[in-house]
């Protein structure tokens, strides 16, 4: 495979933008611009409960909405929060119709071409959802998924499905179309686990108080999820990682994550003042 320097890199990066395999860039407004306006234009996703929602006012709420309004306090600058869904976030941002954007956007390499992130906000972490009771087969760690008896259920298409095919092989597998006929496979017996993430699934099980769910308590996986800005903005986004340090250090980040998801982050962000 032939090797590529930084510089070819960018080549290619740009020359895909410019072929339209990339959405072209608007400017992004610099920080002297976000001051100047005193308002910071923040994209999040409130089909995406906890972390977005609606509230009893029709008004976008959740923990990125806290921390959203936490970072436009901190800056002392007004907060506009933009409605945006998980198509059209990154871009909205390349438009410039946004200055950041939340919405779990996990840190991948394909996105780090086209946006740039700050430092980690939240992680999401990988994890077996069981029952306390009335399963096929005792589920205490992962390796009790690779078993004939043990009856799995899984959305098609999501993280947990490659998981399955490379652990729990012996395992009978039923893929679904979507979380709630999973979740309610749980609940009525006829399935005994799932492999998700975890904040995908802390929400939509408090619809279902009758049953004692149990997670395992072995991350399978983590990822990292910071706050995008578009690619080049560096002003800002050294303004928002010493911002998010402080947020981290002081324990605003840990008591909003509690508020909304109802128990500590499963993989804590390591305590790192270099960025």
């Amino acid at each position: 495979m032939p090797r590529f320097d930084r510089r070819h890199l960018l080549a290619l990066v740009a020359g895909a933008a410019g072929a339209g395999l990339l959405p072209a860039a608007a400017g992004a407004r610099p920080l002297e611009q976000v001051l100047s306006s005193r308002r910071l234009r923040a994209g999040i996703n409130p089909t995406l409960p906890p972390f977005g929602t609606f509230n009893e006012r029709n008004q976008i709420d959740g923990f990125d909405a806290d921390i959203a309004r936490e970072i436009a306090r901190r800056m002392n600058v007004e907060l506009e929060i933009v409605q945006v869904g998980s198509p059209d976030r990154i871009p909205f941002l390349q438009a410039d119709r946004i200055d950041i954007v939340l919405g779990a956007i996990t840190r991948t390499v394909e996105r780090a071409l086209v946006i740039d992130y700050t430092v980690p906000l939240h992680t999401q972490s990988v994890v077996v959802l069981t029952k306390q009771s009335g399963t096929a087969v005792p589920i205490n760690q992962p390796s009790d998924l690779n078993n004939r008896q043990a009856r799995l259920v899984q959305v098609r298409g999501t993280v947990g499905v490659p998981w399955i095919q490379a652990n729990a092989a012996q395992a009978q597998v039923t893929l679904l179309d979507n979380y709630p006929d999973c979740f309610r496979a749980l609940a009525q017996g006829r399935a005994d686990a799932m492999v998700d993430v975890l904040e995908s699934v802390v929400v939509p099980l408090r619809n279902f108080p009758q049953v004692q769910w149990k997670v395992l308590d072995q991350v399978l996986a983590s990822t990292w999820v910071g706050i995008g800005v578009q690619k080049g903005n560096h002003g800002l986004k050294d303004v928002l990682n010493v911002v998010l340090f402080e947020m981290h250090r002081e324990g605003f980040v840990g008591r909003s994550w509690e508020k909304w998801f109802g128990e500590p982050m499963k993989t804590p962000i390591p305590f790192n003042p270099m960025f």
